[in-house]
């Protein structure tokens, strides 16, 4: 991979002048795109009914623990996803730069993580 030297502002990102590296980063960052919105939502969800169980008068302490400890869980297991979003971001920069160069495959399998609380 060639990469232009910036002429005008040395802050600028140098230019990729391979279509293949500029294809795959393009599919990276739309595949995380696309993952990062399920997270989110699961995580508000949880949120809500944590909330929802706080405010409900007669709960007692076992049922509301039980609700946070479920809730709590999809909370961390969503925010693993972050990590495989950093993941991809990070191998988008490398083709864009190109170090570390591996053009060849889809989109990094997405990993399900392992939770264990209390």
């Amino acid at each position: 991979m060639q990469l232009n030297e910036p002429l005008a502002r040395p802050h600028t990102a140098p230019e990729v002048s391979d279509p293949a590296a500029v294809t795959r980063a393009t599919e990276l960052l739309v595949h995380s795109m696309q993952e990062a919105d399920a997270p989110i939502a699961d995580v508000s969800e949880a949120l809500t009914r944590m909330a929802a169980a706080l405010n409900e008068p007669t709960v007692d302490v076992e049922a509301l623990r039980a609700v946070f400890a479920r809730n709590i869980a999809v909370c961390i297991e969503s925010l693993q996803s972050y990590d495989r979003l950093m993941q991809q971001l990070v191998r988008a920069r490398e083709l864009l730069t190109g170090t570390n160069i591996r053009i060849a495959g889809g989109p990094p399998a997405r990993v399900e993580g392992t939770i264990e609380l209390f």
